[in-house]
C-alpha cells in the first residue's frame, strides 16, 4: 500500500466550483461523459519502453458523495483482470484557498498487484507510473470543472446580451 496525495489549482472560487465538482464526481461514479471512457494511462517511455504511446487500463469506479464536506470517496480498479493492476482508494476534495481560487485534492492509497513482487516492480520498473496516471485523472477532472463553469458563465453573458 502506497500513500497518494496530490492537488491541482483551480482558477475558481470553491463556492462557484462546488456544484460542478459534485456533479462531475457523480458522473465519474456513473461512467457518464466526460468519464464514459475512463482509463488510467501511463506513457510507454515511463515504463522504459523506447516507443511513443501509452498503456491505457480501463477502470471501474465506486464513488460516494459527501456533499456537506465537498468531497467524494473514490475507488478505482481495472475493469479486466483487476488482480494484475494497482487499485486506488481515497477521496476527491474541493478546498477553498482564497476568494478567487480553490484546489482539487486526490488523497488515498494505491495497492500494487501481486503482493510483495508487485510492490518491488512498482518501486523499480514502474516507478511513479500509478501516481502519474492518477494525476492525469485529477487534471482531467479539474479541466472539466473549469470548462463547465466557463460554459455556464458564457451562456449567462450571452443571455444578458440578448444573444441566447
Amino acid at each position: 500500500m502506497k500513500p497518494v496525495e496530490m492537488h491541482v489549482d483551480l482558477p475558481l472560487p470553491a463556492s462557484a466550483a462546488r456544484d460542478e465538482a459534485l456533479e462531475l464526481f457523480a458522473a465519474l461514479a456513473r461512467h457518464e461523459a466526460p468519464f464514459d471512457d475512463l482509463a488510467l494511462a501511463v506513457g510507454l517511455r515511463a515504463l522504459h519502453i523506447p516507443v511513443g504511446g501509452e498503456l491505457r487500463i480501463p477502470v471501474s469506479t465506486q464513488v460516494e458523495l459527501a456533499p456537506t464536506r465537498w468531497e467524494a470517496t473514490v475507488e478505482l480498479e481495472a475493469t479486466d483482470h483487476p488482480g494484475l493492476f494497482p487499485r486506488f482508494q481515497g477521496t476527491l476534495t474541493l478546498n477553498p484557498v482564497g476568494v478567487t481560487t480553490s484546489e482539487l485534492w486526490l488523497q488515498g492509497t494505491y495497492h500494487a498487484p501481486l503482493g510483495g513482487l508487485g510492490e518491488r516492480i512498482d518501486a523499480t520498473v514502474l516507478h511513479g507510473a500509478a501516481e502519474r496516471s492518477l494525476h492525469e485523472l485529477l487534471d482531467r477532472i479539474a479541466a472539466a470543472i473549469v470548462a463547465k463553469i466557463r460554459e455556464r458563465e458564457d451562456a449567462a453573458a450571452r443571455r444578458a446580451r440578448g444573444l441566447a
